[in-house]
C-alpha cells in the first residue's frame, strides 16, 4: 500500500476512534458514560474530573498530526512515519474503539486488557518514531509522548476500578498504603519506560494526572483531605515525573525526542 493510502486509512480510523469516543462520552453506547462508570468504581488514585480536559489537547494535536501526514506525505521524513507507524497507528485506533464498549458495558476486566495492549501500543510508536529522528521534526514525537503518557496513566487508573469492582482486599493492607505503594510503583515503571523511549514529554501527563489525583484527593468533591499521606506521595510524584522530564529534554539537547538517534 503507497504512502498516500495509509495516510488516509489513518484519517479514516482515527475519525471512527472520535466518533466512538464521542458516543461513549455522551453515554449513548450503553446508557452511561466513561465519567459515570468511572464514578461508580471509584479508586483513592482516580483524578479530579477536570484533569481529563487533557483528552481535547491529545485529539488536537492528533488531528494535526493526521493532517500533517496527509499533506506533507511526499516529505521523506513523514513518508517514514506513515510507513513505520500506520499499522500500528491502526491498531491503537480499534483498541481505542475496544476499550470504549468494554468500559461502557462495564466490562472491566476486558477493558483493561484492551487498554494496556492500547499503552503498549502507543509505546511501540515512540520507539518507531525514534528510529526515524532527524532533529528537524517534533510534532509527532510531540503528540505520541503526550497520549502515551496519558494512557500509561490512565491504564492504571483502570486496573485500579476493576480491582474495586472485583472487591480486592489488597493483601489486607489499608487503601491509602496500597494507593500509595501504586503511585510509587507506577513512578518507577515511567522511569523503565523512559530509559527505551527518551521522549521528554511522555511524563508529563502522568504527572497531570497525578496533580489531578491530588485535587480530588483535598476537595470537598472528592476525598475532602481524609488521605494525607497520599496527598504528600501524589505531589512528591508529579514533582519527580516533571524532574524526569526535564533531565531528558536536557540530555535530548532541548528536543522531544534525541536529535541524532538511531535505532
Amino acid at each position: 500500500m503507497d504512502y498516500v493510502k495509509k495516510a488516509w486509512l489513518n484519517g479514516l480510523f482515527f475519525i471512527v476512534a472520535l466518533v466512538v469516543n464521542a458516543l461513549g462520552a455522551f453515554g449513548l453506547i450503553n446508557g452511561s458514560s466513561q465519567k459515570e462508570v468511572s464514578d461508580k468504581y471509584l479508586t483513592l488514585i482516580t483524578p479530579d474530573p477536570s484533569t481529563f480536559s487533557i483528552w481535547s489537547v491529545i485529539y488536537l494535536f492528533l488531528t494535526l498530526s493526521i493532517v500533517f501526514m496527509i499533506w506533507k506525505k511526499e516529505d521523506a521524513y513523514y513518508q517514514a512515519a506513515i510507513n513505520k507507524i500506520s499499522s500500528l497507528f491502526i491498531f491503537s485506533s480499534i483498541l481505542n474503539m475496544a476499550w470504549i464498549i468494554a468500559f461502557s458495558f462495564e466490562q472491566l476486566v476486558l477493558s483493561t486488557i484492551f487498554i494496556l495492549v492500547f499503552s503498549v501500543t502507543l509505546t511501540l510508536i515512540c520507539l518507531q518514531l525514534l528510529k526515524i529522528q532527524t532533529g528537524q521534526h517534533f510534532l509527532l514525537p510531540l503528540t505520541f509522548g503526550l497520549y502515551t503518557g496519558w494512557l500509561f496513566i490512565a491504564s492504571v487508573v483502570n486496573v485500579a476500578a476493576t480491582l474495586v469492582k472485583n472487591e480486592w482486599n489488597g493483601f489486607g493492607l489499608p487503601t491509602e498504603v496500597l494507593a500509595s505503594t501504586t503511585l510509587i510503583v507506577a513512578i518507577v515503571l515511567v522511569f523503565g519506560v523512559m530509559l527505551r523511549v527518551k521522549n521528554a514529554v511522555f511524563p508529563i501527563p502522568i504527572a497531570w494526572a497525578f496533580f489531578g489525583i491530588y485535587r480530588f484527593l483535598i476537595s470537598p468533591e472528592g476525598f475532602n483531605d481524609a488521605y494525607p499521606m497520599l496527598k504528600v506521595v501524589s505531589l512528591v510524584g508529579m514533582a519527580v515525573l516533571l524532574m524526569m522530564s526535564g533531565l531528558q529534554l536536557y540530555k535530548n539537547q532541548y528536543w522531544v525526542i534525541p536529535k541524532n538517534h538511531k535505532a
